[in-house]
Formats: structure tokens, C-alpha cells, sequence
């Protein structure tokens, strides 16, 4: 018995090591992935994401990073294999506004013009009800008359990506900002 009770232990042990090992390889990935990002060297930031992704394959925001990397790389059939993994892993996360807003430039910059509007309306409706309806103004009049021009809209769509995923953060860690007004909580909210 007490040799069965030793081994529980140990596989235990171990069990958790490994879930610990793959979550700090994941936001080790994730975290250098970002300032790779942010620096314009999608590629490595790229092979960050995917590694990420690997380490912890049921999180939609190493997928929905990867898309948004090999967005800017023009490669479009990765960014819109990524972008799918991430729309199948999504449970409402953070990276929920990301994924709806890249694959809406997926879409349109494949030349998918009507699946693309239809997605970037889906876009823009989350976004006015999740965050900041002021925000996607000129989105909202891009996609109302239909004269999409893509550059602009990616840069638009980065933006309000970016002050939404920086919101979403500063409550997720401290409890604060617009969100915390928004829902109340003066408490930090722990995230994985």
C-alpha cells in the first residue's frame, strides 16, 4: 500500500511539473512573440505563436497571433489556417476581438469581399458591444459603403485591437481601467 500511495505521489509530481514546464513555455512564447510583434519581426514572432500554441494547444491566442504574424507577412493560407484554429479554440477570450477583426482581412485581402464585409460587420458589432461603440466609427462608415481600403482598415482594426487587448490586461492583472468602471471590479482578476 504504502508503495502504490509513493507512486501516486511521484506521478503526480511529475504530472504537474510537466503542465508547469508547457504553461511557462507557452507565456515565455507568448510574451517574446509579442515584442517581435510590436518590433515588425513577424517571422520569428511567427515561430513564437506556433510554439506557443503547441505548449498549450487549447489557448486561441497564440493561434490568433500567429494569424495576425503571418498577416503581415502575406501569407495568407497560414494567417487563415491560424486565424480558423483560433475561431475553433475560442471560448469569448481575450483574443475574441482579434480573431473577428483578422478574419475579416483575411477575408477582404483574399478577395472574399462579401464573406469579408460580413465578418467585419460581426466584427464591429462585438467590438460596440464588448468595448467602445466611439471607437469603430470610421470602420463602421468603411464598411457602410462598402469602399474598403485595406491599408487603412488594417490599421484602424490594429488600433482598436491593440487599446482593447491593453484595457482587457490592465484589469485582467489589476483590477482597473475601463472594464473594471464598466463591470465593477476593483479586485484583480486573476488570469491563466
Amino acid at each position: 500500500m504504502k508503495k502504490v500511495f509513493c507512486l501516486v505521489i511521484v506521478v503526480c509530481g511529475v504530472a504537474l511539473l510537466g503542465c508547469g514546464t508547457a504553461y511557462h513555455t507557452y507565456r515565455s512564447d507568448m510574451d517574446a512573440g509579442k515584442k517581435l510583434l510590436n518590433t515588425g519581426d513577424y517571422s520569428q514572432a511567427r515561430e513564437d505563436f506556433i510554439g506557443a500554441g503547441k505548449a498549450q494547444p487549447a489557448e486561441p491566442a497564440s493561434y490568433a497571433l500567429a494569424a495576425t504574424a503571418s498577416y503581415k507577412l502575406n501569407d495568407l493560407q497560414a494567417a487563415s489556417q491560424s486565424i480558423t484554429e483560433a475561431a475553433k479554440r475560442d471560448r469569448h477570450s481575450d483574443a475574441y476581438i482579434r480573431i473577428l477583426g483578422y478574419k475579416a482581412l483575411i477575408l477582404l485581402k483574399q478577395g472574399r469581399e462579401k464573406e469579408g464585409l460580413d465578418a467585419l460587420q460581426v466584427y464591429i458589432a462585438a467590438y460596440e458591444k464588448e468595448y467602445a461603440p466611439q471607437n469603430v466609427r470610421e470602420v463602421r462608415a468603411m464598411w457602410r459603403t462598402t469602399h474598403i481600403n485595406l491599408p487603412v482598415l488594417e490599421g484602424l482594426l490594429d488600433g482598436e485591437i491593440e487599446v482593447y487587448e491593453s484595457d482587457m490586461q490592465q484589469f485582467r492583472s489589476s483590477g482597473t481601467g475601463w472594464f473594471a468602471q464598466r463591470y465593477g471590479s476593483a479586485t484583480p482578476v486573476t488570469s491563466r
